[in-house]
């Protein structure tokens, strides 16, 4: 197991049970025994009480990453802005923030606001787009259809979906 699955691991040991494996080992029971009463890894276990032999302690360290840099009213302008348009670019989000509280904030900063709100990144479609000769042919399709009125009862859109006409398959 790499040191970062297991530093994972040990992260999400409770308080309470690294104090029982400590106690566990101060009785004399195995690395083994205290894995199987506690319900954990053996070499967590194990990390543990080297930790514990070696620096007196069982707390988790600090992390080494930045502080947040926006408060908690400019993440949910953030949300508020990126639910209200759902097609805007993180930039532009970005800018109405700065605009809005005079405080700088990157694109990046938005994406990691959003994806922690529970909203996912999204990318606005883009038509292909349509030579004359295309659009000139769209435009004459349509014309020959435009008085059609019970014919359309006979017409099946299927915008390239699968449809099954002797049994039900389970999708709608």
């Amino acid at each position: 197991m790499s040191r970062r699955k297991l530093q994972s691991a040990f992260d999400q040991v409770s308080e309470f049970d690294r104090g029982r494996i400590v106690a566990y080992r101060d009785c004399g029971l195995s690395v083994r025994e205290i894995g199987s009463r506690v319900g954990l890894n053996q070499k967590t276990v194990m990390w543990i009480c080297d930790r514990w032999m070696q620096e007196g302690t069982t707390d988790q360290r600090g992390r080494s990453h930045p502080p947040q840099c926006t408060t908690s009213r400019e993440d949910r302008q953030i949300v508020r802005v990126a639910e209200t348009n759902r097609s805007v670019p993180s930039q532009t989000v970005a800018q109405h923030i700065e605009s809005v509280t005079h405080h700088s904030v990157s694109a990046r900063t938005v994406r990691h606001c959003l994806q922690q709100s529970g909203l996912s990144a999204r990318r606005s479609l883009l038509g292909l787009p349509l030579s004359e000769n295309h659009s000139r042919l769209h435009r004459q399709w349509c014309d020959e259809r435009s008085k059609w009125v019970t014919e359309w009862n006979e017409v099946i859109f299927t915008d390239e979906s699968r449809i099954c006409l002797q049994h039900h398959n389970g999708l709608i």
